[in-house]
This record gives structure tokens, sequence and C-alpha cells, in this order.
């Protein structure tokens, strides 16, 4: 039992740095590389690594099941995936990581709105506190503490609320499958999406061909697509499997204290009120989570 918690520690703390480094390694690709072709690349990469695990349990897949995994590669892969990098053409890798916890508060909504989840009052007070803390991140982005809004945190916020609806999409529609399954599925079934967007709508082949040019921020969405899509994904239901839904969220709060030093660390420079935005995101998240 020792072993085990102490696996489940180690899985969680390397999930918490994987996915917490996802906005500065979108940053530094950004300093060469498209919005959009980073998205692409990014998903194309990951469809390669998830290819066997689809083989290995496509068996599991009913008719039924093909429109809402496509749907939810759409929601909670494919536009997310622009919408990040496209936020951070003008928002900080700490800003965008601290907005990616809204996640559970967009769940929480859709699931009230649309499947008759009840919400708490500590649900409400956490959704409350959260979003206070989002409206300051925005109004307050600038390196002073003067009034400067920033609408492209929004974009961030935009993805959340897709995160937040595949998350009841999978819920409520998907729970007979395996987690694997569903994500491996949901991405490798947009590959045709991904391939177009990579090849025609992006200068992916410009770049490609002055490799040695761009090979740093290739190198930076190869880690994106491969560490931070694929293996994330199975050690957090690896993560799951080991220990609980409940243990395995905590990731939640442990990501945006990643995102916060690396960017940091890179320079970035965060004002007080800032800092108060993110503390009250995080107290929000932490609420929402307890029972009444």
């Amino acid at each position: 039992m020792k072993n085990k918690n102490l696996i489940a520690w180690a899985l969680l703390i390397l999930l918490a740095i994987i996915w917490g480094s996802s906005p500065i390694l979108i940053k530094k690709a950004l300093i060469k590389l498209d919005p959009f072709e980073i998205g692409a690349l990014r998903l194309t990469l990951a469809s390669f690594v998830l290819f066997p695990f689809l083989a290995k349990n496509l068996k599991e897949i009913k008719r039924k099941d093909y429109l809402i995994l496509f749907i939810s590669g759409i929601v909670g892969n494919v536009l997310p995936y622009f919408l990040y990098p496209i936020a951070q053409t003008k928002i900080d890798s700490a800003t965008s990581g601290v907005l990616t916890s809204l996640t559970p508060f967009f769940a929480l909504i859709v699931g009230v709105l649309f499947y008759k989840l009840k919400a708490t009052k500590n649900n409400i007070i956490g959704l409350v506190i959260g979003f206070i803390g989002t409206s300051l991140l925005i109004l307050f982005s600038n390196k002073s503490d003067g009034f400067s809004v920033d609408l492209f945190g929004l974009f961030v916020v935009a993805a959340t609320l897709l995160y937040g609806i595949n998350l009841n999409l999978v819920k409520y529609h998907l729970n007979h499958l395996k987690p694997i399954t569903i994500t491996s599925f949901s991405i490798v079934s947009i590959l045709p999406i991904t391939v177009y967007i990579l090849f025609y709508l992006t200068p992916f082949l410009s770049h490609f061909n002055n490799f040695n040019n761009y090979s740093l921020e290739f190198g930076y969405v190869f880690i994106l697509g491969v560490l931070g899509t694929s293996i994330a994904t199975i050690v957090f239901y690896n993560l799951i499997k080991i220990k609980d839904t409940v243990f395995a969220s905590m990731v939640t709060y442990l990501m945006p204290i990643v995102a916060i030093i690396f960017g940091v660390l890179d320079g970035e420079i965060i004002n007080a009120i800032q800092l108060f935005g993110m503390a009250l995101i995080m107290g929000g998240v932490f609420i929402n989570s307890k029972k009444d």
C-alpha cells in the first residue's frame, strides 16, 4: 500500500509538471511558429502516438458512440488546442495556466444547465469567487497594477468552457467506454482535419523545408503533442486506476503553480492584482470541490 501511494504521488507530480509546463512550451513555440500550426501539429503527433491504443480497444466502441466521440474530439481537443496558442500571442503563460483551472466550473455549469445536475452551496460560492478572480486577471493584465483590459484571456476561458462541455459528454454519454479508448478515438478520428489545417492553412511546409531554422520550436511542439497530450493522458488514467478521480483531480491545483513558476523563471512579471486574481481562482476551485 505504501508503494502504491508513493507511485500515485509520483504520477501526480509528474502530471502536474507535464501539464503545467504546456503554457511555457506554447509560448516558446510561438516565437517562430503560427498559432494554428502549433495546434494542428500537436494534434497530428498525438494521433500517431495514440493510434495503437485505438487499434487495441476499437472493438469496445459501438456504432452509436461514433458521433459523440467525434464531437468530443472537436470540442475537447481541436478547438481548445488552437485557442491556447491564439491566446498566448497576447497573454503570459502563467495567466494561461491559471485560467485553465476554470474547467471544473464550466463542467458544473454545463451539468446544471443540460444534465439536471444540482449545484451545492459550495459550488456556487466557488463559482463566484473563481469568476471574480478571472475578471481581475483579464481586466488588470498589464505589468503594472493599473487597469488594462486584455480580452485575449477570453480565448483560454472559451477553451475551458469547451473542456467543461466535453467532460459532460464523456460522463453522460460515453461512461461505458474506457478513458483511453475515448481519448484515442476522439483524437485519431480528427486526424484528417488536423492534417488538412497543418498542410493547407498554415506555413508548416515552408517552415519544415527550413527545418534548421525552426528545429527548436518544432521540438517544443513535439513535447506538447507526444508528452503533453498523449503520454500525459495515459498517466492521468493510470493515476485514476491506482487511486481515484478525487486524488487525480488534485492536479487542478498543482498545474497553475507549475505554470506560474515556469512563467516567472522565463521573466514574466505578475502584478499584485493578477496574483490576487490567481489566488481567488485557485481558492474558488478548492471550495467548489468541497462537499457542503
